[in-house]
């Protein structure tokens, strides 16, 4: 699994807390190979929130074994005893368990003995999950005068979002082409896409009149899905609070 389909994350408004619509699971369902990527929720003391970590590998009921968590290019040195949340994207689901550190070793490099998972929750991942954002975007007319204007992308899933923009650009039935970056991994990748207008709101405000266009994607290649993808999955693993 790669950096991109496999992450795994924390909630930042709070503490642990599983992923909406959560089961039980168990370890074989995360498929954890050498090399995954976990993200590790340190302890309060630490000063650290979320780091990320590499499977080294594990012994069944006995412990798993991963890297010295890092934020950049900074090593957290955990103790023994500490306790941390593991959060991870496998496949399509996002999981999240308890662990806590039996052995933290040096040689020959820096890594953990975790407790071996005893509850695992996770959260299947819907096709069609949305999540807020607050993303800025510039949205362009397809036909018509071609007209561009700033917008905000309110929430998106895989096969669409909703802007809100000053402009009137377009009626439903219309073509919007989009430029906006998402962030995945603490990088901005540049997200170009035309869009089927769905439906179009209008509200007025003190400064005037706000719409809001209903947005499907049309014709995503493989590049562009990977992306809003990923974005997704590691935004309901990250901010599960965001998930509409």
């Amino acid at each position: 699994m790669s950096d991109t389909t496999n992450s795994a994350a924390q909630d930042e408004d709070g503490p642990f807390e599983a992923p909406s619509e959560h089961r039980g699971f168990t370890f074989a369902d995360m498929h954890l190979a050498v090399g995954d990527r976990l993200q590790i929720e340190c302890p309060a003391g630490t000063g650290v929130g979320r780091a990320f970590a590499r499977v080294v590998g594990y012994l069944e009921k006995r412990s798993l074994l991963v890297t010295a968590p890092m934020v950049g290019q900074l090593r957290i040195d955990l103790i023994d005893n500490d306790m941390v949340v593991v959060r991870v994207f496998s496949r399509q689901n996002a999981f999240a368990f308890r662990a806590s550190v039996l052995r933290a070793s040096r040689l020959p490099f820096h890594y953990l003995h975790l407790s071996f998972p005893e509850t695992i929750q996770g959260s299947v991942i819907r096709k069609a999950t949305r999540v807020r954002t607050e993303l800025d975007a510039t949205a362009t007319m397809v036909g018509g005068d071609g007209r561009s204007a700033p917008a905000t992308v309110l929430n998106i899933s895989a096969t669409g979002l909703l802007l809100r923009t000053r402009a009137a650009l377009g009626e439903r039935d219309g073509q919007l082409r989009l430029k906006f970056d998402l962030p995945l991994h603490e990088v901005d990748t540049l997200f170009e896409v035309e869009a089927h207008i769905r439906n179009v709101r209008e509200e007025a405000d003190e400064e005037g009149i706000e719409y809001h266009y209903g947005l499907d994607f049309r014709d995503l290649d493989s590049n562009n899905r990977m992306l809003v993808k990923s974005f997704v999955y590691q935004t309901i693993i990250e901010q599960p609070r965001q998930v509409l």
